[in-house]
């Protein structure tokens, strides 16, 4: 009589679409944002501010973080 060894397990395989997918999301994000800001004039300035505040708190968190 024999037996069959059993199969080891394996990690699933990553999903080969997810950079695609991150890419279609970001595009469809930009454009969305592209479109309010064309479309409503007043948000510009506000858009701006909040963006630029955001990339300075991104800075600092990375300075820190690169201090550690």
């Amino acid at each position: 009589m024999t037996t069959a060894q059993p199969t080891p397990p394996r990690a699933p395989d990553p999903d080969p679409h997810r950079l695609l997918h991150k890419l279609v999301t970001g595009l469809l994000v930009l454009g969305f944002l592209g479109y309010v800001l064309h479309e409503h004039p007043a948000l510009r300035e506000t858009a701006s501010a909040v963006g630029g505040l955001g990339a300075l708190l991104l800075a600092g968190v990375l300075a820190v973080g690169r201090g550690r």
